[in-house]
């Protein structure tokens, strides 16, 4: 990189991705852990280094990805990680969650989104299924807080809508019906 080296872009970052730093100098080793980088390899990089600090990665990544299941179930809230915070965050309060690739969004009803490193799934199964119910692929919704439902669209907002994909609408349809009051 011309103007930026890893270790300050790491910096730069809000939610920094796990990192395994390789160079040929050992100075900026302790640099890189003060990153939280996983490891830290010297070139020439040894094959079975590689392997070790990819298995170091494999572990931390796993061991983050089930933080979710391991929170203890209730009807209230959880806990996320959210890069080096653990942020409470109540059922009611979320609007609608989003898969985006290896990170999950949860956009609450006030405030900005909180990005997780967790699988979507790990998220729906701690979910209070009479509140929230899975549409998409990529989408969970929190049912108290649908405002509008025009074809197979969720809409809060003119910007802001959900389409329910075939494979949930279904389900959806089913939910709508329980609901309806003509």
């Amino acid at each position: 990189m011309a103007d930026l080296n890893g270790l300050e872009l790491a910096k730069t970052l809000e939610h920094p991705p796990r990192i395994i730093f390789t160079t040929a100098y050992s100075e900026y080793a302790i640099e890189g852990y003060k990153v939280n980088a996983i490891d830290y390899l010297l070139k020439p990089i040894e094959y079975v280094d590689f392997l070790m600090a990819s298995n170091k990665a494999s572990e931390t990544i796993t061991k983050e990805r089930q933080f979710v299941t391991e929170v203890k179930k209730n009807d209230e809230f959880l806990f996320i990680k959210s890069g080096q915070q653990h942020i409470r965050i109540n059922f009611k309060d979320i609007k609608y969650i989003e898969a985006q690739k290896e990170y999950v969004s949860i956009n609450l009803m006030n405030g900005e989104p909180v990005k997780t490193l967790l699988r979507l799934k790990n998220i729906e199964d701690v979910l209070p299924k009479e509140h929230f119910m899975r549409i998409h692929r990529s989408f969970i919704v929190n049912l108290n807080h649908i405002v509008t439902v025009e074809r197979n669209r969720i809409i809060y907002s003119r910007k802001e809508f959900i389409v329910v994909s075939d494979t949930y609408q279904d389900a959806f349809k089913t939910f709508l019906n329980n609901n309806f009051f003509s």
